[in-house]
């Protein structure tokens, strides 16, 4: 069965339900959405709180990293999100969009028009901010931005225990200063999460030209000579070719984007062949360059259990620092969230008696890679983050972790401890600290760079966001980020698509 858009657009995610809204706004733009999974509406999606149960629904993809020498060889979860707003219908809602530099430094890469000045008014045109229009914020937009409704008084005493070791006090993470320690803005609205399907598709996917398919598979793109023509896709029953007159976007994620790919033939011609699948287009990068933010925990005993409100996003606050080695551009090198209630798990289910302060490196060093386990479409990809395999992340981790002590033994966090759990007080040396931290850490679940943007040959994208040597294909999502960005990553990728969405419009 054949059915023919002038957009084909494969997955309905952070970026995916971006692009499906905007590209639609024109009525002679016929516009296919092609998501794997279901509607994700549920009420355990729209509740904040019960974010942390999602990862084991149907609404994750189930993801698991091949066992990770960084860590002591265990593998990591790698929560993506299944269904329409994808990743941001099962994240923390968290709103960061990085450093201004981390978008100078993609310039510099070779990606013109990807600069802080470049990239600020799409940040700008996606918000709709509580605080209103400026400079900094944008409001009327599809995106909710608000500050937490009823914010944990844990949250709180951290950011006055950080301000009393010395740290700026910061209401606003994403305005004038990126340092500092506060509470974070949240995608949420009305005490309901506001993923990027609540937020753009919806309200869309009423128009004639929109059409969304959910519960289909895609398994590769169809390629005519060196020009994307379309998507084939399982829809449970049958396999489906969707035709693009005008272009295929991949927005499937920093996993499944080189994946399709790569069963469609594009990557690296051996790694191709030695799974069976004829090369249509060599292009070795794919799947390369996988970066994301490790995490460690200091884990906390409390005096008394801080149940967690419902509209609660289970990380009110944070803070970013540099670190005592810095000598960069960069506002910090290092970002903690504060969890009131762990582990997140027992958290949404409101049975936490403990707290955590956890932390990131925001720029890691270590870079892994995807790969296909098979030329089977419905096989799962082989994740390989090498997660601290750089000893640059590995300090960054150990000093995080003194620091997050130094706040918790001050004013007035103390007063809601009675004791450190994990590490424990006993690990004190850097072995200590390391061993600790190898055999516990985990990851933000931030992945990108494995389709990267840049004009060289260890990238997959051009600046336009185009697969290099091949006509009417781009990727549009986080796997084309060329560096990962000092901090959460989806409201970053929103603002990729919301570029996108242009570049396309100009192209048509």
């Amino acid at each position: 069965m054949v059915n023919g858009s002038d957009i084909v657009i494969v997955g309905a995610g952070s970026a995916g339900c971006v692009l499906a809204s905007r590209l639609s706004e024109d009525p002679t733009c016929k516009v296919t959405l092609i998501e794997a999974g279901g509607a994700g509406d549920s009420n355990m999606v729209r509740r904040p709180s019960q974010f942390p149960l999602l990862w084991d629904r149907e609404e994750n993809w189930g993801y698991s990293t091949t066992a990770q020498r960084g860590y002591a060889l265990r593998s990591i979860l790698c929560q993506r999100g299944k269904g329409l707003g994808g990743s941001s219908a099962i994240n923390a809602m968290v709103v960061i969009r990085g450093d201004p530099h981390d978008y100078d430094h993609w310039r510099d890469l070779g990606n013109p028009g990807w600069g802080w000045r470049d990239v600020l008014p799409y940040f700008i045109r996606s918000e709709d901010h509580e605080l209103g229009a400026s400079e900094w914020h944008g409001s009327g937009g599809p995106l909710a931005v608000t500050t937490p409704l009823s914010p944990n008084p844990v949250a709180h005493a951290f950011v006055d225990s950080a301000v009393a070791c010395g740290h700026r006090r910061n209401a606003d993470f994403n305005g004038e200063h990126r340092d500092g320690a506060g509470l974070y803005h949240l995608s949420i609205r009305d005490g309901v999460r506001c993923s990027t399907a609540a937020a753009y598709l919806r309200s869309a996917m009423g128009r004639p030209n929109l059409t969304v398919i959910t519960q289909a598979r895609a398994l590769r793109v169809a390629l005519d000579g060196d020009r994307a023509c379309g998507v084939e896709v399982f829809d449970g029953t049958q396999v489906r070719r969707f035709e693009a007159t005008h272009e295929v976007l991949l927005c499937a994620g920093a996993i499944d984007s080189p994946k399709l790919l790569m069963l469609s033939g594009i990557g690296d011609p051996e790694a191709l062949r030695s799974h069976g699948i004829n090369v249509r287009h060599a292009l070795p990068a794919v799947g390369r360059h996988l970066c994301d933010h490790p995490q460690a925990g200091l884990m906390l005993a409390l005096k008394a259990p801080m149940p967690a409100h419902a509209s609660s996003n289970l990380a009110e606050a944070g803070l970013f620092m540099r670190s005592a080695t810095s000598s960069g551009e960069y506002a910090s090198d290092i970002q903690f969230h504060v969890l009131p209630q762990a582990p997140l798990i027992a958290a949404a289910r409101g049975l936490a008696p403990t707290m955590a302060i956890a932390t990131l490196a925001c720029r890691p060093v270590s870079r892994g890679r995807v790969a296909l386990r098979s030329a089977d479409p419905l096989d799962t990809p082989l994740i390989d983050p090498a997660y601290m395999t750089s000893p640059e992340d590995l300090a960054l981790m150990i000093e995080s972790l003194r620091e997050a002590r130094r706040i918790a033994a001050a004013e007035p966090l103390a007063r809601h401890l009675t004791a450190e759990l994990a590490p424990g007080p006993a690990a004190t040396s850097d072995a200590d600290l390391e061993r600790y931290i190898r055999g516990t850490g985990g990851c933000f679940y931030h992945p990108v760079g494995t389709c990267r943007m840049g004009p060289g040959e260890d990238a997959v994208v051009n600046a336009e966001l185009r697969v290099r040597g091949l006509r009417g294909l781009r990727v549009v999502d986080a796997s084309v980020m060329p560096q990962i960005t000092s901090g959460n990553t989806n409201a970053p990728t929103i603002m990729i698509a919301e570029k996108a969405a242009d570049l396309v419009r100009r192209a048509a």
